[in-house]
């Protein structure tokens, strides 16, 4: 019986009847790229950028919180108007920055606003300098007076006026752009104090009003707070006069107080010393440069 499992040879095919079939090539995807970002739009009047702060991030409170970045531009536009623009974004939503504003500002304005950076640290002290120069030379302002910094020996001499107070103690300093800062606790009670040193601006603020805060001038005995007055009277002894401000923020149900306190004549140091001291809490509702609410 034949195996019906058996396979039949079979016989080679000739070469010549092989045909061969190419494929048509077909070219890998290319791998995706996120698109670059790219500059915010702007409105073409020749602006000419001064300064760019800093990125910031916030929260603005709308249906729900949104997280949001910002920065401002600082320039002026072919006009020679003094310009501030101000551009966001929000990450959840939009993917680049948008224009917000474009504000024409008085040369008062334009200087508010670049005391508010200095406040918030979005700008250096030369670069407010430059800015400031800039703007003088456009709004056809004359100044004899030049800016004036802390310099090396005037912070060595204010840090060893601060480290001498025997009603303080754990006294740290932070040093700035042309400023000090001084920190430190009463010997009793644990009150904290911060005293804040700089030389008059050009255009300081504490010459205008100020929205929100009163300046009441005072005499050295009306100061009330016992560790603030220590500080009063060993910097009368060591300056040839002293004048005494309080500012109160009036839009705080605290109405927290800041002491100004505008020295001449202090010693080893030439010119006008402007000494901000107050709670670190209090201090906070006021920025040193411009003795405005920081943050506005």
């Amino acid at each position: 019986m034949k195996n019906p499992f058996k396979r039949k040879k079979l016989a080679p095919i000739p070469e010549q009847a092989i045909e061969v079939i190419s494929a048509p090539f077909i070219e890998a995807p290319k791998p995706q790229v996120a698109p670059q970002k790219s500059e915010p739009q702007k409105p073409d009047d020749g602006f000419l950028e001064w300064y760019r702060t800093p990125t910031r991030g916030g929260i603005e409170r709308r249906e729900r919180n949104d997280f949001f970045e910002e920065y401002n531009v600082y320039g002026t536009d072919r006009e020679g108007a003094l310009i501030c623009r101000r551009y966001h974004r929000y990450p959840e939503h939009e993917r680049e920055f948008d224009l917000s504003y474009s504000r024409a500002l008085r040369f008062s304005e334009f200087n508010r606003r670049l005391l508010s950076e200095l406040d918030r640290g979005g700008m250096k002290l030369g670069d407010y300098r430059e800015c400031i120069e800039k703007a003088e030379r456009l709004s056809g302002i004359e100044s004899d007076s030049s800016f004036e910094i802390l310099s090396e020996n005037d912070t060595a001499l204010l840090e060893a006026f601060c480290n001498a107070f025997d009603t303080m103690k754990g006294q740290t300093f932070l040093h700035s752009e042309g400023a000090l800062s001084c920190e430190c606790e009463s010997i009793v009670g644990e009150e904290f104090l911060q005293i804040r040193f700089r030389k008059p601006l050009r255009h300081d603020a504490i010459n205008e009003e100020i929205g929100g805060v009163t300046r009441k001038p005072i005499e050295g005995y009306d100061i009330e707070n016992l560790w603030i007055m220590s500080v009063y009277n060993r910097l009368r002894e060591k300056c040839a006069a002293c004048k005494v401000s309080l500012l109160t923020y009036e839009w705080s149900a605290a109405k927290e107080t800041v002491h100004l306190l505008i020295a001449a004549g202090f010693e080893g140091i030439g010119g006008t010393l402007m000494i901000a001291v107050g709670s670190p809490e209090d201090m906070s509702r006021f920025g040193f440069w411009s003795l405005d609410f920081s943050g506005k």
